[in-house]
């Protein structure tokens, strides 16, 4: 009785998902009359567009870096290296990071204190190239 359940349940889903695409027709024309109009976007027009200049120092810089997002990413992701990864280090690294399963668990641990004692300044973890961040 499940069974049959649930294959009534996935057949009218696939019905209804079936009868609403296929009020959608898709126009070739406009969208190559929308690609030969559109402007390349680049991080020059991004910076006009929010009056950025080149050498200013912004909010979205990305040398600034959370010290809590990174013990947060730390925590939740270390075995994947994901705070290292956030924190800029070199590829090969966080690699090593997701072949050990952050060092057994025991170093993503230790990167996850680090980052909780040391949340003022955390300058030297960052594009830090050595496997023990600390």
């Amino acid at each position: 009785m499940k069974k049959l359940l649930v294959l009534l349940v996935v057949v009218s889903f696939a019905a209804i998902s079936n009868l609403s695409a296929a009020n959608y027709k898709l126009d070739n024309a406009k969208v190559d009359a929308m690609f030969e109009t559109a402007q390349d976007a680049n991080l020059s027009i991004l910076a006009q567009d929010l009056n950025l200049e080149a050498g200013s120092s912004s909010a979205l810089s990305v040398s600034e870096k959370d010290p809590i997002v990174a013990a947060l990413l730390a925590f939740f992701l270390g075995g994947l290296g994901i705070h290292r990864f956030y924190l800029g280090t070199e590829t090969l690294t966080g690699v090593g990071y997701i072949l050990t399963c952050g060092g057994f668990g025991i170093v993503a641990f230790v990167d996850f204190i680090v980052l909780l004692v040391d949340n003022n300044d955390i300058s030297k973890y960052i594009n830090n190239p050595k496997f023990f961040m600390w």
